[in-house]
């Protein structure tokens, strides 16, 4: 009966021991993991910065072109308006 009983013993003992090294093995392979991980995140933030400043660089130039076609526009309408009061001052003054 000793006998039996120390052989259950070894034996829960051998299955706790391969459990242990299963555990131990997903341990390893979860930390490769969350290195990969990390290492991704850290790309992903940087491709996010950077996409953040072409953005802005894009929307900079796109306002400074819209603001362009404003100004000249205006100036034209100056360069008319300074003509026709041109003309209707001569045409006066004749």
């Amino acid at each position: 009966m000793a006998t039996r009983n120390l052989e259950a013993c070894q034996k829960d003992t051998q299955e706790i021991t391969l459990l242990m090294k299963n555990n131990v093995d997903k341990v390893f392979e979860r930390e490769g993991k969350l290195e990969n991980l990390e290492v991704r995140s850290e790309e992903l933030k940087s491709m996010a910065s950077n996409f953040q400043k072409t953005a802005q660089t894009v929307e900079r130039k796109t306002r400074w072109e819209k603001w362009r076609w404003y100004i000249i526009g205006g100036i034209i309408i100056v360069v008319i308006v300074a003509i026709l009061i041109i003309i209707v001052a001569t045409q006066v003054a004749a």
